[in-house]
């Protein structure tokens, strides 16, 4: 049997994610001749059509999808040999590329990423802000090798570590009648039109399950991210549940938008730090999710034990 090569194996994978030849080639560095011969190698070796060619688009065939699925693992697997090989255990160095939900990357990421640099000095962070479904994919095709976003996640190929339970607060106008100071009941919420974010954001699925809770329901009204959410709430289009974390940057004065707690026990997302469960670099990411646990304090951080899948 003649095995595929690892070129062939990522330019077949450059192929399905960009579904044209031409822009494959380009993310390649390869001319789109050079590229199509290895495709056309690949299929005789395997002795399988691995793409429908139209003149407008290329799929996978059926058996396609499943090859490349496969080779998505073999592209992975090998990245985690070679880190593997250059792995340094007294600190992390090189590239890491750190997926981080839009509802944390601008609250938490510029107080963790100066303890994040000062302790890995040879680390080189790429960011990536992705909604949870896009990080989970992005883990387990090798995109990725972290990820901050909200527990739990599903799946026994990942390893997850608690870092803080970041509490909800009633956002609304400064003018509302429930504006003040102190805590208030979550059953204030009953009856007041609750704007969310769009289909996509956990945020979304973690306040809905808030609105149940106390047999309300949400606004129709939705918002494509947290800031404009938070400008809908200021304008008095309704109230919203917004996570602590992000009070300081959304509702500082001046934005027209003020908060209360709630009273115990309040409703709270948990902050995580996710990882594939072959990772050769496991031990230092667990290190890593004390050192952001402890930078994330004011969150109401708990010592986050061990990582749990």
């Amino acid at each position: 049997m003649e095995r595929p090569t690892l070129q062939q194996m990522t330019y077949l994978v450059a192929v399905d994610e960009h579904r044209h030849f031409g822009k494959a080639a380009e993310a390649c560095l390869v001319s789109q001749p050079a590229l199509s011969a290895q495709i056309r190698e690949l299929e005789r070796r395997l002795g399988v059509t691995l793409f429908e060619r139209g003149n407008r688009r290329v799929l996978p065939t059926s058996v396609g999808t499943i090859v490349i699925e496969r080779a998505r693992g073999v592209l992975r697997d090998t990245d985690e040999l070679v880190a593997a090989a250059r792995l340094d255990p007294s600190g992390l160095r090189g590239p890491l590329a750190l997926g981080v939900i839009p509802t944390m990357a601008p609250y938490l990421l510029p107080g963790l990423l100066p303890a994040v640099t000062a302790a890995h000095r040879r680390v080189e962070l790429h960011l990536h802000e992705l909604k949870t479904a896009e990080i989970l994919r992005g883990l387990r095709e090798g995109g990725l090798d972290l990820g901050l976003l909200a527990l739990p996640v599903a799946g026994e190929d990942l390893v997850s570590a608690a870092l803080a339970e970041d509490p909800f607060v009633l956002a609304l106008p400064e003018n509302h009648p429930l504006a003040g100071e102190g805590p208030v009941p979550l059953s204030v919420v009953t009856g007041l039109p609750v704007i969310l974010l769009e289909e996509g954001h956990c945020l979304r699925d973690q306040a809905l399950s808030v609105c149940r809770l106390v047999g309300t329901e949400a606004a129709e009204m939705q918002a494509t991210g947290m800031p404009t959410l938070c400008q809908m709430v200021a304008t008095g289009r309704g109230v919203t549940l917004l996570p602590a974390s992000a009070v300081a940057l959304e509702a500082r004065p001046g934005t027209g938008l003020t908060t209360r707690p709630f009273t115990d026990p309040a409703p709270s997302r948990t902050i995580g730090l996710v990882w594939r469960r072959t990772s050769p670099n496991d031990a230092l990411y667990r290190e890593l999710a004390v050192l952001l646990s402890e930078n994330l304090g004011d969150h109401g951080a708990a010592p986050p034990g061990a990582p749990r899948a």
